[in-house]
């Protein structure tokens, strides 16, 4: 089983990457659909926080399989969403953060033996904090769901559903049953007044085996445990499933960092960025990132990887499976064989030898781990770790045809028509050159 790469393609370019703010912001995310007769591209040109999440995104459209695209109005993002059974179609979209800068909080030194964490704050009002942890010099203070004030304490995510034989979206907001819902609200004063982060779905909602909605989401910087109701500084990832089309989602599966120093070491930010995909055997693998530089100052760590044989009620306690990883991503070509792509520093591709998803093959190199800072238009003494990596990475892969994926990731040092390098969104087929059935084992 051979994977090789195709011709780099250009989506759109941004701004140079000497330019302030360019390296860690804008022009990233690009987040792919295959709507059949075109594939499209959302890519995000905010600045990466949660206060932004939800602003406008710039959309592509490609009608030649990715070879050119064309700038198109934003009004496509509800015709990416999943097509259910039913012949709905559901779409959630990126949603910013809440601004609390009007709400007062209580004092901690309040803090006493007797204090009542089970009490549900007033309007306008922020209670002790259940847990709290400090990164990049902001305050991440982790609140119960039910304790913040009734406006705050919803459990649900926004949605847009297309009705089956509709052509307008309605707005609806999914029910979460969430056990220990965290809201996390970041502060650094004037810089970053209290913005309680946003809970939308991160991961891409799939259609299992079972006729159910899947999609993979992870909590804030810092979370309760939905069983013990223990506070963590470490992110966790869950899965989440819906058997009514959308309308409720129940907790499936819960991926909690317990740091031991040995197979889960202190130094990582936890479960947090995470892709799952149905293999042919009937089980369920799901990938799972740890980085995070904010907790420990490193922009990589390992990736790893979970298995579930009993459709997500329980899971095998995560493996490493490579040095680094974030924002690993799966899909499943129609000759049956899942992809996998996951990068910083570096971007990989490797594809799944067996049934059960336990035996891949070795990464095939898209970007180099090595130091890249040398293509920058003005030469680098000492670069720093983005100059280095020379991209935001965050890869998305979609599937194409029968043996081939489109792989979609940013690049600082694409030379426009000029030679002037820039930030870049592109795009690379991904083909698959072998016997395209995987082994029983």
């Amino acid at each position: 089983m051979k994977l090789t790469l195709g011709e780099e393609h250009v989506i759109v370019r941004g701004m140079p990457p000497e330019e302030p703010g360019c390296l860690w912001g804008p022009y990233q995310f690009p987040r792919p659909y295959n709507l059949g007769d075109r594939l499209v591209v959302a890519v995000h040109v905010s600045v990466d926080d949660g206060k932004s999440m939800g602003d406008a995104n710039r959309w592509f459209e490609s009608r030649d399989l990715g070879r050119t695209w064309e700038e198109i109005p934003p009004a496509v993002a509800e015709e990416c969403g999943l097509l259910l059974k039913n012949g709905d179609r559901i779409y959630f979209p990126m949603e910013s953060g809440i601004s609390l800068s009007e709400y007062t909080c209580t004092p901690e030194c309040l803090l006493t033996p007797d204090y009542d964490f089970s009490q549900q704050a007033k309007e306008g009002k922020l209670p002790i904090p259940d847990g709290k942890t400090y990164q990049w010099g902001i305050a991440m203070s982790a609140y119960k769901a039910e304790r913040l004030p009734p406006s705050l304490a919803k459990k649900e995510w926004l949605m847009k559903r297309i009705p089956a034989g509709c052509t307008g979206a309605v707005t609806e907001y999914a029910k979460v049953d969430w056990p220990n819902l965290t809201r996390v609200v970041y502060d650094k004063g004037n810089e970053y007044p209290k913005v309680l982060t946003p809970i939308f779905p991160r991961g891409t909602p799939k259609l299992g085996p079972d006729g159910a909605i899947w999609v993979a989401v992870y909590s804030g910087a810092g979370h309760l445990h939905p069983v013990t109701g223990q506070y963590s500084p470490y992110f966790s990832a869950e899965i989440f499933r819906s058997e009514d089309n959308g309308h409720s989602f129940q907790l499936r599966g819960h991926f909690e960092y317990e740091a031991n120093g040995r197979e889960f070491p202190y130094q990582s930010g936890g479960f947090s960025d995470s892709d799952f995909e149905f293999m042919p055997d009937g089980s369920i693998v799901c990938f799972l990132r740890t980085t995070w530089q904010g907790s420990t100052g490193r922009e990589w760590d390992p990736m790893f990887i979970s298995r579930s044989t009993d459709m997500g009620h329980s899971w095998s306690t995560p493996e490493k499976f490579a040095d680094v990883g974030i924002l690993p991503r799966l899909c499943t070509l129609e000759c049956g064989i899942t992809l996998l792509c996951y990068a910083r520093p570096g971007m990989y591709v490797c594809a799944c030898e067996n049934e059960s998803g336990t035996r891949w093959t070795p990464p095939l190199t898209v970007m180099t781990a090595n130091d890249r800072s040398s293509l920058a238009n003005i030469a680098i003494k000492t670069p720093t770790f983005h100059e280095w990596a020379g991209s935001c990475h965050n890869p998305e892969m979609i599937p194409l045809d029968k043996n081939s994926a489109l792989l979609f990731y940013s690049d600082f040092y694409t030379p426009d028509e000029k030679g002037v390098k820039r930030k870049t969104i592109c795009c690379r087929k991904v083909t698959l050159e072998a016997d395209p059935s995987p082994s029983p084992s």
